[in-house]
């Protein structure tokens, strides 16, 4: 009994783990900004009475820094929502780009490799009539017919003529293809060099990515004290923490505006690099 109770539990068990794997692989990516603040029903009427009982210097300046908090926030919300595009727009068309630039004169080249290999497919028949005649004329030596010698001699330094031009005229074809290879190698190489000035970019993004999820975090903590200041009526205090929270805010937008300009010159190098593709 004790064992089909536990096959039971295993079945139902199994479904759910399932699902719960699968929600959590279609959570959205977390923001690299933290979530919004904002003062529920019973913290907003907390910091009424707050303001109500504090002095008209300290009720206003409280007002003043949450409203200034609300707008910023707001602000940095906003950047870092424009950010996050910006962003995927430029891995998008760096990674369309990047396969552009693989393929440059890809079809030049094809055509070229394959009017070498017909070139040398035209003249096979030739090089094989110059092979026998040659071992021919090896053969007959070892007779000691003069005359036979003499007319395939003959014949061998006619075809060594015809032979000589069709190896030059491959050999044309293939200097042409080895040139584009070389070209398109270096055409790719410059373009490539060119987008290696995205990785300082993304060098410096990095410390900033870093420095704005402290900063929410330090945010976060700061905001529950001031809930705590409104829950127990402490407007000294309450004020501390909205002055804290806007200098984080000033923080993080600085990065995030460093980490905007870093973005719109990856879109630049994109650009300009875009612009040599052939």
């Amino acid at each position: 009994m004790m064992a089909s109770n536990r096959a039971a539990a295993q079945r139902i068990i199994a479904p759910v783990m399932l699902l719960l794997i699968l929600a959590c692989t279609l959570l959205p990516a977390p923001s690299a900004y933290a979530a919004a603040h904002k003062l529920s029903v019973t913290g907003q009427k907390q910091f009424d009475r707050m303001k109500s009982a504090a002095t008209a210097a300290d009720s206003a300046k409280l007002q003043s820094l949450y409203n200034s908090f609300m707008q910023n926030q707001d602000q940095n919300i906003a950047r870092d929502a424009r950010l996050k595009t910006t962003s995927k727009q430029n891995d998008n068309d760096e990674t369309a780009l990047r396969s552009r630039i693989k393929t440059i004169d890809k079809a030049k080249i094809d055509n070229l490799a394959r009017k070498l290999q017909k070139t040398k497919d035209g003249y096979q028949p030739l090089f094989d009539q110059y092979a026998a005649a040659t071992a021919s004329l090896k053969a007959a030596k070892k007779l000691g017919s003069k005359t036979l010698n003499a007319a395939l001699q003959l014949q061998v330094d006619l075809l060594a003529i015809s032979v000589k031009a069709a190896k030059a005229d491959i050999k044309t074809v293939d200097a042409e293809l080895k040139q584009a290879k070389a070209s398109a190698a270096a055409t790719i190489k410059r373009l490539r060099d060119q987008l290696a000035a995205i990785n300082k970019e993304e060098q410096l993004i990095a410390p900033q990515k870093s420095a704005v999820s402290q900063l929410n975090k330090q945010k976060s903590a700061e905001w529950s004290d001031f809930l705590y200041s409104l829950r127990v009526g402490d407007s000294k205090n309450a004020i501390r923490s909205l002055t804290l929270l806007g200098s984080v805010l000033n923080a993080t937008a600085q990065r995030l505006a460093t980490m905007e300009a870093c973005e719109a010159r990856i879109a630049a190098i994109i650009k300009s690099v875009s612009n040599q593709v052939r």
